[in-house]
């Protein structure tokens, strides 16, 4: 028994007043809960956004750590370079100049001093040796370098230990830019190179994750501003002496100028999150600036979002109770008879494309949906059946594992019907050149064979012996080719240059300069098997055939590479040529072998391209393709 007879007759008679005396209810409720969920959501994400700005600051922090320590280790590296000779100053400078002009923007200058001989020094009377500035003869104190104090307030003394040591100095003004320098020592221990960076260049390329936010970098001693993204370098107090910050009290008040230090606080037009620099012997704190319209614009939203909500609710419940009186049912039933008319394999049954708007019209359309979905998967496998590959029925994409399985299905039987035309014009070749080297290598077997019965003459014997080994070698060759296009495609991530460099050791070269310009790295998504032996039988020939030079080089293409193969020989016989364009042998136009072939179906098999240039040089221009595409499990170089 429920307590539905209880209610007067209006209510039980009438399910529009029914739902129009619910929707104030719960419409009462949502208010008056609502309003208090707006308030804790708030709350909750304001103190989100805080810690995800605090978050960014973080990981500029670990950023910026992360290229001041490589720096440090390129500067170690750099000062044992083979370039840098001190008593060679032509060689050191175009050492220093070269490496600057590769080096990142950060990088503004790099010096060669000689190191002090007596202790203690504080960098300033040093005689510079190099200098990417021309400041060759000058003390150090002409680069500005200030190494800074320490804890006691002492100079630290421009000193190492041994040639791993590194030496970072303060941060400093140099030509109007906030600049830092590292040291390391030389390998013959009797000078120092020195390079300065600018890191504002490098926080002016930081990355934010809020509309209009600013990063800064304050000193971890005095909190003034070092470096700021959205600023000229200038040392000033950070938000000027008369405000002073959370970032700024905690930097002031630590006792130790390294101690880490991070968190987050909220201003009155800005919210700032703040981390200090994870890397030795740095005391930067990174400062974010984010305005508080950025940063707690998810706040706003979420309460103008549930107001509307709660708005659109009570709307939503009004709007339903009118729609109850257009009476769905009818339509639903007549709905019914059309789809049992389909579910019995009537598709002649009309189904009329409304404008209807409610779910009684989803429905129809839905209905509607479907009959099409049945008769397109019905006329693409009368298609499919008849072969009928190209037909624009096949265009239609049918979504759902139907349409998957009716593609697969459309490719594999396309997919058969190709490689059988393959298979067909290997066999063709196979045939034609079996046939002539056969016929060819007979004649040479049987003209030595009746010299050998007139006179034992080892030269006949061991022309005899190379015609069946040539003979045999085809034979194999023709087997291999077949199986190898015969297998499915299996894809994996190769190394080009790999390949190509276990190829030609394979290949006796000698008496043949091979000269390779490869990639250090070039990977692609193929077939590893097909590509191998794709790749064997032109720089086989090439070797093979040249008088003196072979030459391999690997560029990059949009979507994979290109490899080139050359040698001075004297050419590819024309008539090899005519074979492979024509894509099928006959009794005047013919190869003497299936090298070429073997070349051309590896290529179609890899979806690849090929060209010959045969004019002052014999050239193959192979392009790859990758098959991976977006599937790829490597990132492309």
């Amino acid at each position: 028994m429920d307590g539905r007879q209880y209610l007067p007759d209006v209510f039980r008679s009438r399910y529009a007043i029914k739902l129009l005396a619910v929707s104030l209810l719960i419409t009462a409720v949502i208010v008056a809960s609502g309003t208090v969920i707006a308030y804790q959501v708030s709350d909750r994400v304001t103190k989100e956004q805080l810690q995800s700005v605090e978050a960014n600051a973080e990981l500029e922090a670990e950023s910026l750590a992360r290229w001041f320590e490589g720096e440090q280790e390129s500067i170690r590296l750099l000062s044992s370079h083979n370039g840098i000779r001190p008593s060679n100053q032509t060689i050191t400078n175009q050492t220093l100049s070269r490496q600057l002009q590769q080096a990142p923007d950060e990088l503004a200058s790099l010096h060669l001093v000689e190191r002090p001989t007596e202790q203690p020094s504080n960098g300033t009377t040093e005689r510079i040796v190099s200098s990417t500035d021309n400041l060759e003869g000058q003390e150090l104190a002409a680069t500005n370098i200030d190494w800074g104090e320490t804890a006691d307030g002492e100079e630290v003394p421009f000193q190492f230990d041994g040639i791993e040591d590194i030496l970072v100095s303060w941060v400093y003004l140099d030509g109007g830019n906030m600049s830092v320098a590292i040291g390391s020592p030389t390998r013959d221990r009797d000078h120092v190179l020195i390079g300065e960076y600018r890191p504002s260049t490098r926080v002016a390329r930081s990355a934010d994750a809020f509309e209009g936010a600013n990063t800064v970098v304050l000193g971890g001693v005095s909190a003034f501003v070092m470096f700021e993204k959205n600023k000229p370098n200038e040392f000033r107090p950070y938000k000027t002496e008369s405000t002073v910050t959370e970032v700024e009290s905690r930097i002031d008040s630590r006792e130790d100028q390294f101690a880490p230090i991070n968190g987050s606080e909220l201003g009155e037009t800005e919210v700032r999150g703040y981390h200090s620099v994870p890397s030795d012997g740095v005391n930067w704190v990174v400062v974010k600036e984010v305005p508080r319209s950025s940063a707690l614009a998810v706040t706003d939203r979420i309460q103008s979002y549930l107001i509307g909500l709660i708005a659109l609710v009570f709307v939503g419940f009004l709007f339903l109770s009118g729609m109850i009186h257009y009476g769905p049912i009818r339509s639903i039933r007549q709905l019914s008879g059309q789809a049992d008319a389909i579910a019995s394999g009537d598709l002649t049954v009309e189904i009329e494309d409304v404008d209807r708007g409610d779910e009684v019209g989803q429905l129809q359309r839905s209905l509607l949906k479907t009959k099409t979905y049945i008769e397109t998967i019905t006329e693409q496998a009368e298609r499919i059946a008849r072969r009928q590959f190209d037909d624009e029925a096949l265009d239609e994409d049918i979504p759902g594992p139907v349409g998957e399985a009716m593609v697969e299905m459309s490719d594999d039987l396309e997919r058969f019907i190709i490689e059988s035309k393959h298979r067909e014009q290997r066999l063709e070749v196979f045939n034609r050149v079996l046939r002539h080297n056969l016929r060819n290598q007979l004649d040479v077997i049987n003209g030595h064979t009746e010299q050998m019965a007139k006179q034992a003459d080892s030269d006949h014997a061991e022309a005899v012996l190379s015609a069946t080994e040539r003979l045999s070698d085809t034979g194999t060759r023709a087997r291999r080719i077949d199986r190898l296009m015969a297998r499915d495609p299996e894809l994996t991530t190769v190394d080009l240059t790999t390949v190509l460099s276990d190829l030609l050791a394979e290949i006796e070269s000698d008496g043949i300069t091979v000269e390779t310009d490869l990639p250090s790295v070039a990977r692609l998504r193929t077939d590893e098997r097909t590509l191998r032996a794709t790749l064997m039988s032109p720089l086989e020939n090439a070797i093979k055939y040249a008088d003196s030079m072979a030459a391999v080089s690997v560029r990059p293409t949009d979507n994979g590479y290109s490899v080139v193969i050359s040698d001075d020989g004297p050419g590819i016989p024309e008539s090899e040529l005519a074979a492979i364009d024509a894509g099928s042998e006959t009794p005047l136009q013919h190869g003497t072998g299936l090298g070429l072939w073997q070349l051309r179906w590896g290529v179609d098999a890899l979806d690849g391209e090929l060209s010959f240039e045969n004019e002052e040089e014999t050239t193959v221009r192979i392009r790859l393709s990758d098959l991976g595409g977006d599937d790829s499990d490597d990132e492309q170089p």
